[in-house]
C-alpha cells in the first residue's frame, strides 16, 4: 500500500452510472459521501430514468457541493453513459460506480493509494460482497492475486473463463481509458469488460483482496438475464474480438486460442438454454436454441477495428 499521507492523496473523480433506480440510490449516495477520502467531485450520470431519480439527486445536489447531477440527452445504455462519463471526468483517477451497491468508507481511499503506488496499472479493482434481495450477504467474490497482475497475464485467464473476475465497479486512470478508445456501442450491457480487455493489454492491473463493496441483487425484470440472447451475444462478441486482439497478425495462434475457447462458449448456451427450461421460460429456451443453430460459429462477423472515437461520444453526451 502507498505511503503517501492522506492529505497528500490526489483529488478524484467519482462517476455514479445510475438508471431507474431511485428507491436504492440513499443508501449509494450515503457511502459514497462518507468516504475517508472526501476530496472528490460526484458526477451522477442519469441515463434518462422515468422515477423518481432525478428529484433524488437534486436534494443531494442541494445538500453537497461535491456532488454534481447530469441526465442524457438521449438514453446511451451502459456503454455510452460510461464514456459520457469519463470525459466529464475532471481529474486522472476516476472512480466507476453504480446505483444500488454500497461502498464501504475506505474504498475510495484504498483504490487510490494502490493506484498511486502501483504506476503500470491502468485500473484497480477488489473483492466483493453480493447481497440478496433483502441486502443480505450471500456471497464473496475473492480471487488469489497480488497488488499487482499482470496485464497479458489477466487477458489469457479472462479469454479463458466464462465470467470476468473484475465486474464494472473500478477506480481507472482517466488517461490510460481516454488511450483505448470509447467503451464499445456495439457492447451495451457488457461493455466494460470489454474496455478491461483493452485496458489490460497494454497496462497492467491493481488487485485489493479485501470485500470493500456490497453489490446489489439485479430486479426480477432487469435485462440482463438468462434468456436475453442479446445480451449472450455481446458476451461472446467480448471473446470472438479479444482473442483477435491477443494476437494480431497471427491468425494461426489466434485459431488456436478460439478452438480453446468454443467448447466453454457452447457449454454456457446450454446452461441458458436448460437454465430457462428449469424456469419456466419455453419461449427464451426456444430463442436460445435458434440462436445456437444460427450462431454456430461465434466470431462470426466480429470486426476488431469498429469502435468508434471520442468525438461522436463527446456530441452525444452534452446535457
Amino acid at each position: 500500500m502507498s505511503d503517501v499521507s492522506h492529505d497528500a492523496l490526489p483529488k478524484i473523480s467519482v462517476c455514479l452510472l445510475t438508471y431507474n433506480r431511485a428507491h436504492a440510490l440513499p443508501a449509494t449516495l450515503d457511502s459514497l459521501l462518507n468516504q475517508t477520502h472526501g476530496d472528490f467531485e460526484l458526477l451522477i450520470h442519469d441515463d434518462r430514468s422515468t422515477d423518481a431519480t432525478e428529484q433524488v439527486c437534486r436534494e443531494y445536489e442541494s445538500r453537497d457541493a461535491r456532488v454534481r447531477y447530469y441526465k442524457n440527452p438521449k438514453n446511451l445504455r451502459y456503454a455510452g453513459n460510461q464514456s459520457a462519463a469519463i470525459l466529464r471526468a475532471s481529474h486522472e483517477y476516476v472512480a466507476i460506480v453504480h446505483d444500488g451497491d454500497v461502498y464501504r468508507s475506505d474504498l475510495l481511499e484504498k483504490w487510490t493509494r494502490v493506484l498511486v503506488a502501483q504506476p503500470t496499472a491502468a485500473l484497480v479493482f477488489n473483492a466483493l460482497e453480493a447481497m440478496d434481495g433483502n441486502g443480505a450477504v450471500v456471497r464473496v467474490f475473492h480471487h488469489p492475486y497480488g497488488q499487482l497482475v499482470p496485464g497479458l497475464q489477466l487477458v489469457d485467464e479472462m479469454l479463458l473463463r466464462p465470467d470476468s473476475p473484475i465486474f464494472g465497479i473500478a477506480m481507472v486512470r482517466r488517461s490510460s481509458v481516454l488511450s483505448v478508445a470509447p467503451f464499445d456501442p456495439r457492447i451495451p450491457t457488457l461493455a466494460d469488460v470489454d474496455m478491461w480487455f483493452r485496458l489490460l493489454f497494454r497496462y497492467d492491473a491493481a488487485y485489493i483482496p479485501e470485500p470493500l463493496i456490497r453489490v446489489a441483487a439485479r430486479e426480477m425484470n432487469h435485462h440482463n438475464h438468462l434468456g436475453n440472447w442479446k445480451v449472450r451475444s455481446e458476451h461472446e462478441l467480448i471473446y470472438a474480438l479479444n482473442s483477435a486482439r491477443r494476437y494480431p497478425g497471427q491468425p494461426g495462434e489466434v485459431a488456436r486460442l478460439r478452438l480453446r475457447m468454443t467448447p466453454m462458449i457452447w457449454k454456457l448456451r446450454a446452461q441458458a438454454i436448460v437454465g430457462c427450461l428449469r424456469r419456466g421460460k419455453l419461449r427464451d429456451a426456444s430463442r436460445g436454441l435458434a440462436y445456437a443453430a444460427r450462431r454456430r460459429d461465434f466470431t462470426a462477423g466480429a470486426n476488431v477495428d469498429s469502435v468508434v472515437d471520442w468525438t461522436g461520444i463527446a456530441v452525444q453526451s452534452q446535457c
